[in-house]
Protein backbone atom coordinates (compact mmCIF):
# COMPACT_ATOMS: atom_id res chain seq x y z
CA UNK A 1 0.00 0.00 0.00
CA UNK A 2 2.89 2.17 0.73
CA UNK A 3 4.22 2.00 -2.65
CA UNK A 4 1.16 2.26 -4.09
CA UNK A 5 1.04 5.84 -2.41
CA UNK A 6 4.27 6.77 -2.83
CA UNK A 7 3.60 6.32 -6.94
CA UNK A 8 0.56 8.50 -7.27
CA UNK A 9 2.13 11.24 -4.61
CA UNK A 10 4.95 10.86 -7.26
CA UNK A 11 2.77 10.97 -10.21
CA UNK A 12 0.22 14.02 -8.95
CA UNK A 13 3.97 16.22 -8.46
CA UNK A 14 4.66 15.16 -11.96
CA UNK A 15 1.33 16.26 -13.58
CA UNK A 16 0.77 19.73 -14.60
CA UNK A 17 -0.86 20.50 -11.58
CA UNK A 18 1.69 19.32 -9.00
CA UNK A 19 4.29 20.81 -11.79
CA UNK A 20 2.79 24.68 -10.82
CA UNK A 21 2.33 23.85 -7.62
CA UNK A 22 6.15 23.46 -6.80
CA UNK A 23 6.98 25.50 -9.67
CA UNK A 24 9.40 28.59 -8.52
CA UNK A 25 7.47 30.76 -9.95
CA UNK A 26 4.33 29.62 -7.97
CA UNK A 27 5.99 29.72 -4.73
CA UNK A 28 7.49 33.33 -5.72
CA UNK A 29 4.22 34.55 -6.22
CA UNK A 30 2.29 33.02 -3.45
CA UNK A 31 5.66 34.52 -1.21
CA UNK A 32 4.28 38.02 -2.32
CA UNK A 33 0.47 37.15 -2.62
CA UNK A 34 1.03 36.02 1.66
CA UNK A 35 3.09 39.46 2.15
CA UNK A 36 0.93 41.65 1.06
CA UNK A 37 -1.96 39.38 3.20
CA UNK A 38 0.00 40.05 6.21
CA UNK A 39 0.08 43.55 5.60
CA UNK A 40 -3.30 43.58 5.04
CA UNK A 41 -3.82 42.63 8.34
CA UNK A 42 -1.07 44.65 10.17
CA UNK A 43 -1.54 48.22 8.81
CA UNK A 44 -4.24 47.36 6.34
CA UNK A 45 -4.48 48.10 2.58
CA UNK A 46 -7.94 49.73 2.18
CA UNK A 47 -11.18 48.30 0.36
CA UNK A 48 -9.09 46.88 -2.08
CA UNK A 49 -7.07 44.67 -0.80
CA UNK A 50 -7.96 41.32 -2.49
CA UNK A 51 -6.78 43.09 -5.51
CA UNK A 52 -3.66 43.83 -4.33
CA UNK A 53 -3.02 40.33 -2.75
CA UNK A 54 -3.78 39.00 -6.15
CA UNK A 55 -1.76 41.16 -8.33
CA UNK A 56 1.37 40.73 -5.76
CA UNK A 57 0.55 37.10 -6.75
CA UNK A 58 0.77 37.77 -10.20
CA UNK A 59 3.59 39.76 -10.11
CA UNK A 60 5.58 37.16 -8.47
CA UNK A 61 4.64 34.38 -11.00
CA UNK A 62 5.38 37.12 -14.06
CA UNK A 63 8.49 38.03 -12.58
CA UNK A 64 10.10 34.98 -11.57
CA UNK A 65 12.75 32.67 -13.57
CA UNK A 66 10.89 29.94 -15.15
CA UNK A 67 12.03 26.47 -14.07
CA UNK A 68 14.31 24.24 -15.76
CA UNK A 69 12.90 21.31 -17.83
CA UNK A 70 13.65 17.77 -16.67
CA UNK A 71 12.37 14.86 -18.69
CA UNK A 72 14.75 11.93 -17.41
CA UNK A 73 13.99 9.68 -14.88
CA UNK A 74 17.79 8.29 -14.18
CA UNK A 75 17.12 5.00 -15.43
CA UNK A 76 20.08 2.73 -15.49
CA UNK A 77 21.83 0.69 -18.18
CA UNK A 78 19.44 -1.94 -16.90
CA UNK A 79 16.09 -0.94 -17.02
CA UNK A 80 13.43 -2.67 -16.71
CA UNK A 81 10.08 -2.72 -19.44
CA UNK A 82 7.51 -1.22 -17.04
CA UNK A 83 10.55 1.41 -15.69
CA UNK A 84 10.94 2.03 -19.65
CA UNK A 85 6.93 2.71 -19.89
CA UNK A 86 7.05 4.77 -17.11
CA UNK A 87 9.54 7.14 -18.74
CA UNK A 88 7.84 6.88 -21.64
CA UNK A 89 4.61 7.72 -19.94
CA UNK A 90 6.72 10.84 -18.43
CA UNK A 91 7.49 12.13 -21.78
CA UNK A 92 3.58 11.83 -23.06
CA UNK A 93 2.45 13.61 -19.95
CA UNK A 94 4.82 16.41 -21.11
CA UNK A 95 2.98 17.14 -24.22
CA UNK A 96 0.45 18.56 -22.22
CA UNK A 97 2.92 20.14 -19.74
CA UNK A 98 6.67 21.58 -20.51
CA UNK A 99 6.31 20.67 -24.25
CA UNK A 100 2.93 22.26 -24.98
CA UNK A 101 5.37 24.89 -25.96
CA UNK A 102 6.53 22.25 -28.96
CA UNK A 103 5.35 23.66 -31.89
CA UNK A 104 2.39 21.21 -34.00
CA UNK A 105 4.52 19.67 -36.20
CA UNK A 106 7.61 18.42 -33.28
CA UNK A 107 4.43 17.64 -31.22
CA UNK A 108 3.27 15.10 -34.06
CA UNK A 109 6.52 14.04 -34.63
CA UNK A 110 7.01 13.50 -30.97
CA UNK A 111 3.32 11.67 -30.72
CA UNK A 112 4.55 8.94 -32.89
CA UNK A 113 7.68 8.13 -31.53
CA UNK A 114 6.14 7.62 -28.76
CA UNK A 115 3.84 5.26 -29.91
CA UNK A 116 6.62 3.32 -32.07
CA UNK A 117 9.24 2.98 -29.18
CA UNK A 118 5.56 2.02 -26.85
CA UNK A 119 5.09 -1.04 -29.47
CA UNK A 120 9.08 -2.05 -29.04
CA UNK A 121 8.84 -2.03 -24.96
CA UNK A 122 5.37 -3.90 -25.40
CA UNK A 123 7.61 -6.91 -27.35
CA UNK A 124 10.66 -6.10 -24.69
CA UNK A 125 11.46 -10.03 -24.51
CA UNK A 126 11.81 -10.41 -28.56
CA UNK A 127 14.98 -8.35 -28.01
CA UNK A 128 16.41 -10.35 -25.57
CA UNK A 129 18.58 -11.88 -28.34
CA UNK A 130 19.67 -8.60 -29.72
CA UNK A 131 21.52 -6.61 -26.95
CA UNK A 132 22.43 -4.03 -28.52
CA UNK A 133 19.51 -3.30 -30.62
CA UNK A 134 18.19 -3.42 -26.84
CA UNK A 135 20.45 -1.01 -25.71
CA UNK A 136 19.99 1.28 -28.33
CA UNK A 137 15.93 1.61 -27.64
CA UNK A 138 16.40 1.86 -23.99
CA UNK A 139 19.28 5.31 -24.88
CA UNK A 140 16.27 6.18 -27.01
CA UNK A 141 13.56 6.29 -24.35
CA UNK A 142 16.15 7.40 -21.69
CA UNK A 143 18.44 9.60 -22.93
CA UNK A 144 18.02 10.73 -26.88
CA UNK A 145 14.29 11.39 -26.97
CA UNK A 146 14.36 13.48 -23.32
CA UNK A 147 17.48 15.26 -23.85
CA UNK A 148 16.70 16.63 -27.39
CA UNK A 149 13.50 17.71 -25.83
CA UNK A 150 14.46 18.97 -22.46
CA UNK A 151 17.14 21.02 -24.54
CA UNK A 152 14.99 22.69 -26.60
CA UNK A 153 12.33 23.75 -24.22
CA UNK A 154 14.96 25.12 -22.01
CA UNK A 155 16.13 27.52 -24.69
CA UNK A 156 13.79 30.94 -25.19
CA UNK A 157 11.42 30.15 -27.23
CA UNK A 158 11.79 33.03 -29.81
CA UNK A 159 15.39 32.21 -30.16
CA UNK A 160 14.36 28.31 -30.57
CA UNK A 161 12.66 29.55 -33.25
CA UNK A 162 13.92 32.27 -35.02
CA UNK A 163 17.96 32.24 -34.16
CA UNK A 164 20.38 31.06 -36.62
CA UNK A 165 23.88 30.69 -35.23
CA UNK A 166 26.60 31.20 -38.16
CA UNK A 167 24.22 30.57 -40.72
CA UNK A 168 23.59 27.56 -39.85
CA UNK A 169 19.67 26.21 -38.77
CA UNK A 170 17.51 27.42 -35.50
CA UNK A 171 17.31 24.84 -32.64
CA UNK A 172 13.54 23.93 -34.09
CA UNK A 173 15.04 22.82 -37.09
CA UNK A 174 18.04 20.71 -35.34
CA UNK A 175 14.86 19.18 -33.21
CA UNK A 176 13.02 18.58 -36.48
CA UNK A 177 16.33 16.21 -37.38
CA UNK A 178 16.81 14.73 -34.22
CA UNK A 179 13.02 13.56 -34.20
CA UNK A 180 13.12 12.37 -37.87
CA UNK A 181 16.34 10.56 -37.14
CA UNK A 182 14.84 8.87 -33.77
CA UNK A 183 11.50 8.04 -35.89
CA UNK A 184 13.17 6.53 -38.88
CA UNK A 185 15.52 4.37 -36.59
CA UNK A 186 12.80 3.18 -34.03
CA UNK A 187 10.75 2.46 -36.92
CA UNK A 188 13.06 0.21 -38.51
CA UNK A 189 13.47 -1.58 -34.82
CA UNK A 190 10.34 -2.07 -34.52
CA UNK A 191 9.57 -3.38 -37.96
CA UNK A 192 12.60 -5.89 -37.23
CA UNK A 193 11.10 -6.92 -34.15
CA UNK A 194 7.44 -7.95 -35.53
CA UNK A 195 9.58 -9.28 -38.36
CA UNK A 196 12.16 -11.40 -35.81
CA UNK A 197 14.99 -9.75 -38.09
CA UNK A 198 16.87 -7.74 -35.36
CA UNK A 199 20.27 -8.62 -35.98
CA UNK A 200 20.37 -6.55 -39.52
CA UNK A 201 20.29 -3.45 -37.64
CA UNK A 202 23.95 -3.21 -36.43
CA UNK A 203 24.45 -0.37 -38.45
CA UNK A 204 21.41 1.75 -37.03
CA UNK A 205 22.74 1.18 -33.70
CA UNK A 206 26.38 2.40 -34.31
CA UNK A 207 24.85 5.71 -36.61
CA UNK A 208 22.45 6.69 -33.40
CA UNK A 209 25.34 6.79 -30.88
CA UNK A 210 27.09 8.93 -33.24
CA UNK A 211 24.58 11.21 -34.00
CA UNK A 212 23.45 11.46 -30.00
CA UNK A 213 26.75 11.55 -28.42
CA UNK A 214 26.35 15.30 -27.47
CA UNK A 215 23.16 17.53 -28.29
CA UNK A 216 23.02 18.83 -31.74
CA UNK A 217 20.39 21.64 -30.53
CA UNK A 218 24.10 23.30 -28.86
CA UNK A 219 24.30 25.51 -32.64
CA UNK A 220 27.83 26.07 -32.27
CA UNK A 221 28.79 22.52 -32.78
CA UNK A 222 25.92 20.94 -34.85
CA UNK A 223 26.74 18.90 -37.39
CA UNK A 224 26.10 20.02 -41.21
CA UNK A 225 22.92 18.27 -42.69
CA UNK A 226 25.12 16.08 -44.86
CA UNK A 227 25.76 14.31 -41.54
CA UNK A 228 21.64 13.27 -40.82
CA UNK A 229 21.15 10.51 -42.65
CA UNK A 230 22.78 6.78 -41.45
CA UNK A 231 24.96 5.24 -44.20
CA UNK A 232 22.58 2.36 -45.91
CA UNK A 233 23.02 -1.10 -44.14
CA UNK A 234 25.53 -3.88 -45.54
CA UNK A 235 24.35 -5.70 -48.24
Amino acid sequence: MATSSGGTASGFWRSGVGRWLGSTKNLVGSGLGVAALALEFTVGLGPFWPIVVVASYGVGALLAPRDRVSLKLGLGDDATAPQLQEQLRLLEASLHGEAGRLDADAEAAVTKILGTLGDIVARWDDLAAAPEQRHTVQAMITDYLPTSLQTYLNLPRTFALSTRVAGKKTAHDELMDQLGILDTESGKIRDAVYSKEVDSLADQSRFLRQKFATSSLDLDTAPPPADDKPAPPPA
